[in-house]
């Protein structure tokens, strides 16, 4: 958790515990070879005594040589007087701290009472077991040294050291779900059931932990062979998933969502199992709008994971023959040639290359995007719709909107990566002879 010759910055509001913490890491400093720094986030929420809390820091931090970042929000604004808004506030202030300085570590106060405390408030509110083992002793960049430690351990090591803290009024205020918990909660259990309460569901958590922990592995597993991006789309196949079990759907469904960017915020039980409505067969071309930023469509044995936003806007483009232009839309470069009739014979057309027959073109063609209600007459197929052609070809609807098409005034010539219209293919007879070829931009 603590490694050698490494800058942490240690969130300090003033409190028993986060006072502690700071002396602790101070104490390692020298033999771990461990840079300190000391952050502080006034929330002005008791007035004086919030102020008086910043002065305690900063005296304690200058008397320990240390470099102090503090922070203030007017305490009016409404997202600051919910529990909720301060916590994001504070890890915002702290992550900002540790980006601008170089700091490796965050290392912040909790400690098992903590831990329990917010096992038993996402309990009731109703979580998974990502819920119940919040608080992991490592997360990411931020660590927990006191996680494995009681309020009363805190209290004594202070004592101990003759360490003086600042004591929050608001700490006993039962209109907070936390203060709730602790004061009421929390002993009246220990006192009707289970005297090691605290104990006993400490270890609760760190199974559920362990398993959580392997759970995840797995789903990482899983993913890494099953997912991949398409620009800002995430794209998971979903051929084997629906015969797996539910908890390891559920699990595999919130990581591609997190993966996707969504920060899993409002997405409940319920929201899931709608996504999870879309393994079943029949379900192709569905799509589910889920709170915040994020659109799950099933695509035939896909999931496809993006960002909401406006329908793309049409567009269109002038290919001069011969000429060049690039589509940004799609990114990808068109490119006309005019060619000897006989490179028909020599040259073999492909996806990305077709010859056209050029008698009726003028100087230029189109490419704009498809359009509902395009029909399409391709050589050596059925003449057809282009969504049936799309369908066939298991191409999802999101791509679908921006697929490159070009035009001779109302005729389409030539569907990207589909063969040359019919009407257009070269016969022995053709005098000018235009080749069309598609490639990435870059």
């Amino acid at each position: 958790m603590i490694e050698a010759d490494r800058s942490i910055l240690v969130g300090v509001s003033g409190g028993a515990d986060s006072v502690c913490l700071l002396r602790v890491l101070q104490d390692l400093s020298e033999p771990l070879g461990l840079t300190l720094g000391v952050a502080h986030f006034n929330h002005g929420w008791r007035g004086e005594e919030s102020s008086d809390d910043e002065r305690f820091v900063t005296n304690l931090a200058a008397a320990l040589d240390l470099p102090l970042y503090v922070d203030r929000v007017a305490p009016s604004t409404k997202s600051s007087r919910s529990e909720e808004g301060a916590r994001d506030q504070r890890w915002r202030f702290l992550t900002n701290v540790t980006r601008k300085h170089g700091f490796h570590r965050i290392a912040v106060a909790h400690t098992r009472d903590d831990r329990t405390e917010t096992f038993l408030l996402n309990l009731m509110r109703g979580t998974g077991t990502e819920g119940l083992v919040a608080m992991r002793p490592v997360s990411e960049n931020i660590i927990r040294p006191l996680i494995e430690s009681t309020r009363t351990d805190v209290e004594s090591c202070l004592k101990e050291l003759g360490q003086e803290w600042r004591a929050d009024s608001t700490n006993h205020d039962l209109r907070f779900a936390r203060n709730k918990v602790r004061h009421q909660v929390l002993p009246q259990l220990a006192s009707d059931f289970n005297p090691r309460l605290s104990e006993s569901l400490s270890r609760t958590i760190q199974i559920l932990e362990d398993e959580d922990v392997w759970m995840e592995q797995s789903v990482s597993e899983w993913l890494r062979t099953r997912c991949r991006f398409e620009g800002a789309d995430l794209v998971v196949g979903i051929s084997d998933l629906e015969s797996q079990p539910g908890a390891f759907v559920r699990r595999i469904l919130r990581s591609s969502l997190r993966l996707a960017g969504s920060a899993l915020v409002d997405i409940g039980f319920d929201d899931i199992e709608r996504v999870r409505s879309l393994l079943v067969p029949g379900k192709s071309g569905r799509a589910i709008q889920l709170p915040g930023t994020i659109t799950v469509e099933r695509n035939f044995d896909s999931l496809r994971f993006f960002p909401d936003s406006s329908p793309p806007a049409d567009y269109e483009y002038e290919l001069s023959i011969p000429g060049r232009v690039e589509v940004h839309q799609t990114g990808q470069v068109f490119e006309a040639r005019l060619v000897a009739p006989d490179a028909v014979n020599t040259v073999k057309p492909n996806s990305d290359r077709v010859f056209v027959d050029g008698e009726s073109l003028g100087r230029y063609v189109k490419i704009r995007n498809w359009k509902s209600g395009d029909f399409y007459d391709p050589d050596g197929g059925s003449a057809s719709k282009l969504t049936t052609l799309f369908q066939k070809q298991r191409i999802p609807r999101r791509v679908r909107r921006q697929w490159p098409v070009l035009v001779a005034d109302s005729s389409i010539i030539w569907v990207a990566s589909f063969p040359v219209s019919r009407d257009f293919v070269p016969t022995g007879k053709s005098q000018r002879v235009v080749e069309f070829e598609a490639s990435h931009i870059g």
